[in-house]
């Protein structure tokens, strides 16, 4: 039995401390919400509900409070970390606090930006058994990562933390997309214990760029200073607007040839043709799928997982990419030419070294359909119900990006004080930051359900101070809800 406990504390230490070097996107707060939007992160935490329906698009409560869900973060410093004001003869000055920059800054550095405009959507409950859902997603999601060996080349040089070793750029790159998503859901009890979910989606890209591959060092010889630059990078992209023809080097002419037909002019364009191949643009097709999982263990314990976004979509409008591929070493500049004050030898000179840069690289246009694949995400929590008003809830968030695992993990207290209220009070470890404070309710008056979630209420309060910044709001028509135990067996009739 002790033998047990330590093993289960070791087990736990070490997914905290996992939790604390990690990077993650927000949300948790809304997991465990009694509220019909909470299906979108888990398919099979519904409610039992009759009918719910919600969005933008809906007249009136649809723009009352607008239905969206925006997330930044980073996972190095905040804005009040890097530029603040200086002291001494700089007191009155902002400055930029390059020592707390690197100090601060991770191996790999990333920004998230993420926008999700849920557009409608409705579901209904058939027999209390089976949960079916639809609706239409606008979603937005850049994100950048810089690696930390990138800023300290530019800022010390090559002579210092780089001399005899391999500077790695290889996690340089950016991934934005902005796809729309039309969804058909199912969910059900399988038996007293189990309830499954999942959703299935058909996606319509709009705009994309990512760096495929990116394997990228610079080494500097410790010996003789000379410089070695080895790259295999392809990066891609597709937009309704330009489709790039030609891409190449003229040696001969000591010029890039660059040629590329307009799709769409945005000068002369009419609101009509922008709505077509922008908006409503069926070019780029892709598939996902989310699933999800709610297990009652007991009267008190319930496990959830949920796996999200498990597609990829096929860009094929516009889709060019450029191709890199070489290694080249600088040993040093031939400088006699430049002794002769030969104006025409010095720019032969010049010339030559460049194309020799430039065959070496060999930059390639990339002509052909790409998949892009989501960035799915990875859920597995668990409740604790203390009491019919209070429920104590752990979270942990997962997922995989430039073959790293970046995850976070949610504390929370799940509070039912009446019948028509409901809140959530959380503490999220995320992004190597500690001073989350999250904070979500859900008011119910009549058939209207007003929800506000953040997973960092200090973020609007002390904006300067924070990495992570996270609303999800809106307001659900419900009809129809009372609490429901599972259903002892699976009602195959329907079947």
């Amino acid at each position: 039995m002790i033998f047990k406990e330590l093993a289960m504390k070791r087990i736990i230490f070490i997914l905290i401390f996992f939790h604390l070097k990690a990077i993650s996107q927000q949300n948790n707060t809304l997991y465990f919400l009694e509220t019909p939007v909470a299906t979108t992160l888990n398919p099979a935490n519904y409610t039992y509900c009759k009918i719910t329906f919600g969005g933008l698009l809906l007249p009136i409560t649809g723009q009352l409070i607008p239905y969206l869900n925006i997330n930044y973060n980073n996972n190095s410093f905040s804005y009040k970390q890097v530029i603040h004001k200086g002291d001494g003869l700089k007191k009155d000055s902002l400055i930029i606090d390059v020592p707390k920059i690197f100090k601060n800054a991770r191996k790999v550095i990333y920004a998230d930006l993420y926008l999700q405009i849920p557009w409608f959507y409705l579901s209904y409950m058939w027999k209390d058994q089976w949960y079916f859902s639809i609706g239409m997603n606008e979603k937005i999601y850049i994100r950048t990562n810089v690696p930390k060996d990138l800023l300290t080349l530019i800022w010390e040089g090559n002579g210092q933390s780089f001399l005899g070793k391999d500077a790695l750029f290889s996690y340089l790159g950016i991934t934005a997309n902005w796809h729309r998503e039309y969804f058909v859901g199912v969910g059900t009890n399988l038996n007293e214990k189990i309830k499954i979910g999942g959703r299935l989606k058909l996606l319509f890209g709009k705009m994309n760029v990512y760096t495929k591959k990116n394997f990228t060092t610079f080494y500097t010889n410790q010996e003789d200073y000379a410089l070695t630059l080895n790259t295999n990078t392809i990066i891609m992209q597709s937009q309704p607007f330009i489709d790039i023809t030609q891409f190449e080097y003229d040696y001969s002419g000591d010029s890039i040839k660059f040629d590329a037909d307009t799709t769409l002019n945005l000068d002369n364009a009419e609101f009509k043709d922008f709505r077509k191949k922008v908006f409503f643009n069926d070019k780029n097709l892709g598939l996902a799928t989310d699933l999800g999982i709610v297990y009652k263990y007991n009267k008190n314990i319930s496990v959830y997982a949920s796996l999200l976004d498990i597609g990829f979509i096929r860009y094929r409008q516009n889709a060019d990419g450029i191709k890199v591929n070489g290694e080249f070493t600088f040993d040093g500049w031939n400088i006699q030419p430049s002794l002769t004050k030969n104006d025409s030898l010095i720019e032969e000179n010049v010339d030559n070294f460049r194309d020799s840069v430039i065959k070496t690289f060999n930059p390639q246009l990339v002509s052909k359909p790409y998949n892009y694949w989501l960035i799915s995400r990875f859920y597995i929590g668990g409740t604790y119900e203390i009491n019919k008003f209070f429920t104590a809830t752990l979270l942990s968030r997962n997922e995989f990006f430039i073959n790293r695992l970046h995850s976070s993990i949610t504390l929370s207290c799940l509070c039912k004080p009446l019948k028509w209220l409901n809140f959530n009070v959380s503490y999220t470890i995320q992004n190597n930051s500690f001073n989350n404070l999250g904070f979500g309710f859900a008011i119910k008056s009549g058939f209207l359900q007003t929800f506000i979630v953040s997973d960092n209420l200090l973020g609007f309060i002390w904006p300067q101070s924070a990495r992570n910044i996270n609303l999800c709001m809106g307001i659900n028509w419900i009809f129809g809800c009372r609490k429901k135990e599972y259903k002892t067996l699976l009602d195959t009739k329907f079947i």
